[in-house]
């Protein structure tokens, strides 16, 4: 058994559908696993520390993080006042007027502060807005005080008061919305934003989407699940199943069928296999089968729902890249948003954004990957990811 096959029977063993370092009754599960297989367990152990493809949950749509973000309470904001505010009622340690910005994220942070004012940004951070491509931040001096200190804050739970613990959004989010809200990008207006399927944060109105996955930006991926996406679901089923079908039919000198595939666990590189498969069924005469046996009538109006969905595609490779590219589309369309931004912050302050650009994806060589690399798209365990540093880069 190979450490990814590993992973998937853990992964399905498992009670929230993926397995967790941290989670003492999934390593009892996996020791399990293990002792059933006659495999060292210290050994495994160590090598899935270092490869677990799901580390941490914050930011995915099932996970607790993002299920309470739709409960989160935002009162309406009070009427504008008639008559701008007063300079001479802010003096150097307290706020100076800003941007609306949002009023609930605001209050988290003045209750964690004991009701003292909030503190400004002292430096400024890079903002290219939309149009923009990949950058990084850092953030020094006083400023790195406070983002250390508001790196866990979160807005409560619907009907909840200020201050109470909530985990509707993930570390780091409040300490990037006051990074920009209160200083460090002039100009840029930073609102949060409520439900499941918004970006986290828009900084004048672009999506910025947040993750805090704890390590390396080059090693960051994972959008969250997206079974919602029925069409897709449907599409990568056609694909998979007509794979299944034709290789069963196949005659093998070992006997054996290909590993199992899903929509809801492949790799890139897969799909491209997958349609050298869908064009072999393609070279069958299925509707004059399907005079002989109905079933293949079935078969090709199936066949004739995908075309209808990505289009007809030139050979395999071609094929595999339009279903790439139609599998994430819905799902970056929502968060971040096509010319919104990703981004992984780091509690020591160190941030990267990429910016979501579907034709530039489209284009990309390595969109699909190739056998032998862990794939840069894919699903595991119903979780879509995308290596966010080597494909938007």
């Amino acid at each position: 058994m190979t450490l990814d096959e590993l992973l998937l029977e853990w992964s399905y063993r498992s009670e929230k559908g993926y397995p967790s370092l941290g989670n003492p009754s999934d390593i009892s599960l996996l020791k399990t696993i293990l002792k059933e297989l006659d495999l060292p367990t210290d050994e495994i152990l160590g090598k899935l520390e270092d490869e677990l493809e799901t580390p941490g949950t914050d930011g995915m749509e099932d996970s607790p993080v993002e299920k309470e973000k739709e409960k989160q309470f935002k009162p309406e904001p009070e009427p504008e006042s008639e008559q701008p505010p007063d300079p001479e009622q802010f003096d150097s340690d307290r706020e100076e007027p800003t941007s609306p910005g949002d009023e609930t994220y605001d209050a988290v942070i003045r209750h964690h502060l004991g009701d003292k004012p909030i503190p400004r940004v002292e430096n400024t951070y890079a903002w290219p807005g939309r149009g923009g491509a990949t950058f990084n931040i850092q953030v020094k001096g006083n400023d790195l005080k406070h983002w250390k200190d508001f790196w866990e804050l979160t807005p409560p739970k619907a009907g909840k008061e200020i201050g109470t613990s909530s985990k509707g959004t993930g570390n780091g989010e409040v300490a990037l919305y006051w990074l920009y809200q209160h200083g460090g990008a002039p100009g840029v207006n930073v609102e949060g934003t409520q439900g499941a399927d918004n970006p986290d944060l828009e900084f004048n109105k672009v999506g910025v989407e947040v993750k805090a996955f704890g390590k390396a930006h080059e090693k960051a991926k994972g959008l969250g699940r997206w079974s919602q996406d029925k069409d897709q679901l449907d599409a990568l089923g056609i694909l998979f199943g007509f794979q299944k079908l034709v290789s069963t039919l196949e005659p093998k000198a070992s006997g054996k069928l290909p590993p199992d595939i899903s929509p809801n666990n492949f790799k890139g590189y897969q799909l491209q296999t997958a349609f050298e498969y869908m064009d072999k069924l393609l070279e069958v005469d299925l509707e004059q089968l399907g005079d002989v046996y109905s079933i293949f009538r079935d078969i090709k109006t199936r066949l004739d729902s995908l075309v209808a969905k990505i289009g007809e595609w030139k050979d395999p490779e071609d094929g595999a890249r339009r279903m790439a590219v139609y599998f994430i589309s819905p799902k970056v369309g929502r968060k971040p948003g096509d010319g919104g931004f990703l981004t992984h912050v780091r509690s020591n302050g160190d941030c990267r954004f990429w910016q979501f650009d579907i034709e530039k994806l489209k284009k990309h060589p390595d969109l699909i990957g190739r056998k032998g690399q862990s794939g840069y798209i894919g699903s595991a365990s119903s979780n879509m990811y995308v290596e966010f540093d080597h494909l938007l880069g």
